[in-house]
């Protein structure tokens, strides 16, 4: 885009539908009302479209994931971990479904036009968060709760939390009504 905005386009393979997510410049909380035409839209391209007002150059840059791992606002920025490449572990479970394993991850750091000061310990932090290493070490299924018995009566956006990697790292996105968009992450042992 022309301006320092930033959007987050999620097409889920659970719903038929496309939608955007706005990050706020200044404090980095995610946006989403669900109205349809303005953040709910019946596809990607849709909603590209009007994102950029359907221009292919207004756009500064595009980075496509696979799944979104997690988001956070620290301080000057925010950060959105994306899978950029999927591995399928367990390709058909039964009863449909897959178990991924994340093959490739990418931080994606958006600056925010809040400057505040921060204490060497809080940099500390965010910079070993964005260090992890992810690749290979976490999984998840989209449509099956793999974090109790299979098969398992709860729905999968009811996770049990004792297992759960990325539980923090999700609540932007419960928090605007989107449950199911950041996926439940399980690390390996």
């Amino acid at each position: 885009l022309d301006s320092d905005e930033v959007y987050i386009i999620v097409s889920l393979c659970t719903r038929t539908d496309t939608q955007v997510l706005y990050v706020d410049p200044t404090t980095g909380i995610l946006r989403y009302e669900s109205k349809r035409g303005f953040d709910l839209f019946n596809s990607q391209k849709e909603a590209y479209e009007f994102v950029t007002n359907g221009s292919r150059s207004g756009c500064k840059s595009r980075i496509l994931g696979r799944a979104i791992l997690g988001y956070a606002a620290l301080g000057n920025f925010a950060f959105l971990l994306i899978a950029t490449r999927l591995i399928a572990s367990i390709p058909n479970l039964p009863g449909g479904g897959c178990v991924y394993t994340v093959g490739e991850s990418q931080w994606i750091k958006i600056s925010l036009q809040n400057a505040q000061s921060q204490g060497k310990g809080e940099v500390k932090n965010i910079l070993e968060l964005t260090e992890l290493d992810i690749d290979g070490k976490h999984y998840f299924c989209e449509t099956r709760d793999i974090t109790r018995p299979y098969p398992s009566r709860m729905p999968v956006n009811q996770p049990d939390p004792e297992f759960v990697w990325n539980a923090w790292f999700s609540k932007p996105f419960v928090n605007v009504g989107l449950p199911t968009h950041c996926v439940t992450l399980l690390q390996v042992l």
